[in-house]
């Protein structure tokens, strides 16, 4: 399975959400099992009855946009060093 189907069947590990900008996060392997990351960024927003999304941003969405980056890449980092502890604590 190549990697751009998994991102798309994969769920994610991780969602931030503020005022409807959601940042997802998917861990993904590469075809020698090592994971990586990769962060989704949507907005979401009611047309009529109905909610749909989009990764287009206005001016106002911007700061939350920036914001929820930040938070996705916080939980980056902690995942990537969950998977670290793991690993050095198979290793004992």
């Amino acid at each position: 399975m190549t990697n751009s189907k998994q991102e798309t069947s994969n769920k994610p590990i991780s969602r931030i959400t503020l005022k409807g900008i959601t940042a997802s996060v998917f861990r993904n392997e590469t075809d020698k099992g090592v994971p990586f990351f990769k962060v989704s960024i949507t907005r979401t927003f009611k047309d009529g009855k109905e909610f749909r999304s989009t990764s287009a941003f206005n001016r106002d969405d911007l700061p939350l946009v920036g914001e929820v980056v930040r938070r996705a890449w916080l939980e980056v980092i902690k995942h990537e060093a969950d998977e670290a502890s793991s690993k050095s604590d198979d290793a004992k």
